[in-house]
């Protein structure tokens, strides 16, 4: 499960977003045997603290990490501390303006960074990592944890909602899976059913609160289009803007789909797996659902393929995913660092990226066979993650719950304005939902 408690609990907030699978050995990675002993007498082995959140198969990777670590390095120790999603961010918050020292090493949600990255209470990226970011890291991975043109955390993935969709083998049935924008829509409609404001089989959804915005950015972008400003301000009311939520809109006026999911908080893909609908666009985390959630069997009940592309070129927008920090109070900051490199080496993020059914930060494991071979349902999306591009400079959990209260309200609308619309939540997210500090 990429997602589902993350997600659930983000949704509740306004926030968005994670994984499960399992993990094996890897080789010792950078910086493997330079780590120094920082505190204690020379006979003492140090200890690292690394505080996560709970999920299963992330902790259980964690703690792989740590005994390999361990092992490369036998002056030290690291302690996993894992705490429920709830009272994680507020746990962080309080241990990073704490006088005395707390833990050494913090895996944090790309969404949440800002607020800790503003408060000046992280450590620096050292020097040879931010070289690896600028020959090896995809850029979307990077965006938010910069400052003022420096780094102030480290990617574990890349974090995509956009390019794959669950679908229900058993109801398409020997119909072939759409692979243009036309037969999507066409099929969508097709096989929708809607019994007065029910819609009871739906087509193709898209209408949650993570799918909902990163596709209709994908399709701005995919006319040849942007929503980011030279500026630094959001404008969706541009022409490819209008025509991407006028197709979306369209999509619930024939009744292919409803707001049910985006009401409560929920995925487009549980209907699907509850055989209530054909398609629906999902990141590679929906897969673990099906199978761990629902019970179903991948390649009979159900498939991951690409969602067809909307426009002429292959173009999307991503938000910053999970990564590293190291808060600036810690007490061990320098072998903390050596975690964070020796975690990041290629060799073992692959490893990490494969248990908890992530997709790999860095373009060197874009052509990992070891990749490919442990995640072959995923791997139609390796081919797209250099088309994407940062979502922005923008508090993306705000920026989405005014996206997508303004696309309910236009749905409840009996003469929507979708270009007013456009124009209004467009003036609102550029007023109140930038980072208020410079990235450059």
């Amino acid at each position: 499960m990429k997602k589902r408690l993350v997600s659930v609990l983000l949704c509740a907030a306004m926030a968005a977003v994670m994984a499960a699978g399992c993990g094996s050995d890897a080789g010792s990675g950078s910086g493997s045997g330079d780590a120094k002993e920082e505190s204690g007498s020379s006979d003492e082995k140090t200890t690292l603290t690394f505080w996560c959140h709970e999920n299963e198969p992330w902790v259980k990777s964690y703690k792989e990490m740590a005994k390999k670590f361990e092992d490369a390095n036998p002056d030290y120790t690291v302690e996993v501390q894992d705490y429920p999603f709830k009272v994680y961010n507020d746990k962080i918050q309080t241990t990073l303006t704490s006088s005395t020292a707390g833990p050494d090493i913090v895996a944090v949600w790309g969404g949440t960074a800002p607020s800790f990255i503003a408060s000046d209470a992280l450590a620096e990226v050292p020097e040879d990592l931010v070289k690896e970011f600028e020959e090896d890291y995809l850029a979307p991975t990077l965006g938010i944890y910069q400052k003022e043109g420096k780094y102030y955390g480290v990617p574990m993935e890349f974090n995509l909602e956009y390019g794959g969709m669950i679908v229900n083998k058993k109801l398409f049935g020997d119909t072939p899976y759409p692979t243009t924008w036309e037969e999507l829509r066409k099929i969508s409609k097709e096989v929708s059913k809607k019994n007065g404001d029910i819609v009871e089989m739906k087509g193709f959804e898209m209408m949650d609160s993570d799918s909902l915005i990163c596709n209709y950015l994908a399709m701005i972008l995919q006319q040849g289009g942007q929503y980011l400003m030279d500026d630094g301000s959001v404008d969706f009311a541009t022409p490819e803007g209008i025509k991407a939520m006028e197709e979306i809109l369209d999509m619930y006026q024939n009744g292919e789909c409803d707001l049910e999911n985006l009401t409560s908080g929920e995925y487009g893909f549980n209907d699907v797996y509850q055989d209530k609908g054909y398609m629906a666009s999902v990141g590679s985390w929906g897969i673990g659902e099906g199978t761990d959630t629902y019970g179903l069997t991948y390649g009979e009940d159900f498939e991951y393929v690409p969602v067809p592309q909307y426009g002429d070129e292959m173009a999307f927008a991503s938000e910053t995913g999970w990564g590293i920090i190291v808060p600036e109070n810690g007490a061990n900051k320098e072998a903390a660092w050596e975690f964070v490199k020796f975690f990041s080496a290629p060799e073992n993020l692959v490893q990490h990226n494969i248990a908890c059914n992530q997709l790999p930060p860095r373009k060197s494991l874009l052509d990992s066979e070891e990749y490919k071979e442990a995640m072959p349902n995923v791997t139609f999306l390796l081919d797209i993650l250099p088309s994407g591009q940062w979502m922005g400079p923008y508090n993306t959990s705000d920026m989405r719950g005014i996206f997508n209260q303004m696309y309910m309200d236009l749905c409840q609308a009996d003469n929507p304005d979708v270009e007013g619309a456009l124009k209004e939540a467009s003036a609102q997210i550029t007023e109140e939902c930038q980072i208020g500090y410079s990235m450059d």
